[in-house]
C-alpha cells in the first residue's frame, strides 16, 4: 500500500473530524484486554493461591500468588524495549498485533492448566511461565496502544483520546472483577474450585480475536507515516546523534546540535516519566486489588469486596475521560499534579475508610482513591507520548514506563498486603503510597508541559 504524507502535524489525523473509530477500538481492545487479565488474576487471587500455592497459613498462599501476580511484570522492561523497538522500526500495527495474540493465547493456556492437586509443582511453575510471557507483551501492549492512538489525534485533542484510553484499562479491570465478582457470587466454592474459576481466563481469548481482527486491518499512525515517506528533505531524515558529525553527508553543524540536544532531551524525559511512574502505579495497581487486600486483612469478605471494587471503578470510568478532556484545557500538569498533591492528603483517611469493616466504609474510601486516580490517569498516555520525538517514541515510552510499572505498580499489592498482615495495622500501606505521590510529584513539576504543540 502506498503511503501518503499529510500536509501538516496538526491536521495529520483527521482533518479535525475525529480519530477513525476503528483505531480507537483497536487501542482500546488492546488495552482492554491485558487490564481484564491482569483484574481477574487479582480478584481470583486467594482462590488461585488454594489451587495452585497450597499452604496451611491462607495469607501465605495468598502473599506466594500476588508476589506470581509481580512476576509477569518483572518481563515487562524486557518486552518494552524489544516491542517497543519493533514498533518504531516495523511499525505499530505490527507489534500490536504481536501484543494481542501473546496476552491472548497466553489467557486463554493458564485458563487450561491442571492445578497444583492433579499436576504437582509442575501446574505453578506453568502458570508462572505464562504469567512471564503475558509480561513480555505487555510490556509494549498499553504503551503502544496509547502512542498508536494519539499519533493520529490532533493536538488540542490529544488528552481526550488519551482519557478515552485509560478509561479503557479501568474498563478491563472492570470487566475482570465483574466477570470475577459473578464467578464467585452465582457458584459454590467447591465449584469455582473445580472449574469455576478457569472461566474469566477464558473469556479473554474472545476479547484477543475480535481485537486482533480489526488491528489487522489498519493503516500505520499518520505520524510514523510521515516520519518514513520516502524523498523527505534532510532536515526531517532521522539522525543518530552518535553517527552525526558537522560537514558529514550533508548535516550542518546546527543539525548535529539539533540531534545531540534532542537526545540529551529524550534522556531527560525519559527519566522524568520514570520518576512520575513511580507514585502512579503504586495507586493504579493499588486500586485494582483493594478486593484481595481488604479480604486479607479482614475488612470485608471477598465477594464484598469484589463488589465495593465494582462500583467504585463503574464511577472512575467516565471521569477519567473527562480528566483526559481537562488537560488539553488547562494543561497535562495542573490536572495530575492536583490529583497527586490531594493524593498526599487524602491517602491515609481513604484507608481508615475502606478497611473500616463496613460495605458503606470501604465503599467510601475505594470512591474517593479512584477519583483523585481519575484525574491522575486521564492526562497520563498524553503527556508521556508528547514527551518523545516520533522515531524513538515507541521504544522510550515503553521502556521508561514500564521499568517504573514492573518495580512499582507490579508490586504494589504483594508490599500493600504484605505492609498490612505483617504489621498488623490496616492502614499501613498509606505511608508507602503517600511517599509514592510525593516523588511522582517532584518529577511532574519539572516536566515540559507540551500539550498546546504538534507531536514532533
Amino acid at each position: 500500500m502506498e503511503l501518503t504524507k499529510p500536509a501538516t502535524p496538526s491536521a495529520r489525523a483527521d482533518g479535525g473530524r475525529g480519530v477513525p473509530g476503528s483505531v480507537t477500538a483497536a487501542a482500546v481492545l488492546g488495552t482492554l484486554l491485558e487490564w481484564y487479565d491482569f483484574a481477574i488474576y487479582a480478584s481470583m487471587a486467594a482462590v488461585i493461591g488454594r489451587l495452585f500455592f497450597p499452604s496451611d497459613d491462607p495469607t501465605v498462599s495468598l502473599l506466594v500468588t500476588l508476589a506470581s501476580y509481580a512476576v509477569g511484570f518483572v518481563c515487562r522492561p524486557l518486552g518494552a524495549i524489544v516491542l517497543g523497538r519493533l514498533g518504531d522500526r516495523a511499525g505499530r500495527r505490527s507489534m500490536l498485533a504481536i501484543t494481542m495474540v501473546t496476552v491472548g493465547v497466553a489467557s486463554v493456556l493458564i485458563g487450561l492448566l491442571p492445578t497444583h492437586a492433579s499436576a504437582g509443582m509442575l501446574a505453578p511453575t506453568l502458570l508462572v511461565a505464562l504469567r512471564m510471557v503475558q509480561g513480555l507483551a505487555a510490556g509494549a501492549e498499553w504503551t503502544g496502544g496509547a502512542t498508536f492512538l494519539i499519533e493520529y489525534a490532533r493536538t488540542g485533542r490529544r488528552g481526550l483520546y488519551s482519557g478515552v484510553l485509560q478509561a479503557s484499562t479501568v474498563a478491563g479491570f472492570l470487566m475482570g472483577t465483574g466477570v470475577a465478582m459473578a464467578v464467585v457470587r452465582l457458584m459454590p466454592e467447591a465449584a469455582v474450585d473445580s472449574w469455576g474459576w478457569r472461566i474469566p481466563f477464558l473469556l479473554g481469548g474472545i476479547v484477543a480475536a475480535v481485537g486482533l481482527f480489526i488491528r489487522l486491518k489498519l493503516d500505520e499512525s499518520p505520524a510514523y507515516r510521515e516520519l518514513h515517506t520516502p524523498h523527505k528533505p534532510v532536515h526531517q531524515q532521522e539522525v543518530k546523534p552518535e553517527d552525526a558529525t558537522p560537514g558529514d553527508s550533508g548535516i550542518s553543524s546546527a543539525d548535529a546540535d539539533n540531534g545531540i540536544g534532542a537526545a540529551t532531551e529524550t534522556r531527560r524525559n525519559w527519566l522524568l516519566v520514570l520518576g512520575i511512574v513511580f507514585g502512579v502505579t503504586l495507586y493504579g495497581y493499588t486500586a485494582t486489588s483493594f478486593p484481595a487486600f481488604l479480604d486479607a486483612v479482614g475488612a470485608l469478605s471477598l465477594a464484598d469486596a469484589l463488589t465495593t471494587n465494582a462500583i467504585a471503578l463503574l464511577i472512575e470510568v467516565p471521569l477519567i475521560v473527562a480528566a483526559g478532556a481537562l488537560s488539553d484545557r488547562v494543561g497535562r500538569k495542573k490536572v495530575m499534579g492536583g490529583a497527586l498533591a490531594l493524593y498526599a492528603l487524602a491517602t491515609y483517611p481513604v484507608f481508615l475508610l475502606a478497611t473500616s469493616g463496613t460495605l458503606a466504609g470501604a465503599l467510601a474510601g475505594q470512591v474517593v482513591f479512584v477519583v483523585l486516580f481519575a484525574a491522575v490517569s486521564g492526562p497520563m498516555a498524553a503527556l508521556f507520548v508528547e514527551l518523545f520525538p516520533t522515531q524513538v517514541r515507541s521504544t522510550a515510552f515503553s521502556s521508561s514506563y514500564n521499568i517504573g510499572a514492573a518495580v512499582f505498580g507490579g508490586t504494589a499489592p504483594f508490599v500493600n498486603t504484605f505492609l498490612a498482615t505483617q504489621s498488623g495495622v490496616s492502614v499501613a500501606p498509606a505511608f508507602y503510597l503517600v511517599c509514592g505521590a510525593l516523588v511522582s510529584l517532584a518529577f511532574l513539576s519539572r516536566v515540559h508541559d507540551r500539550y498546546q504543540e504538534d507531536l514532533r
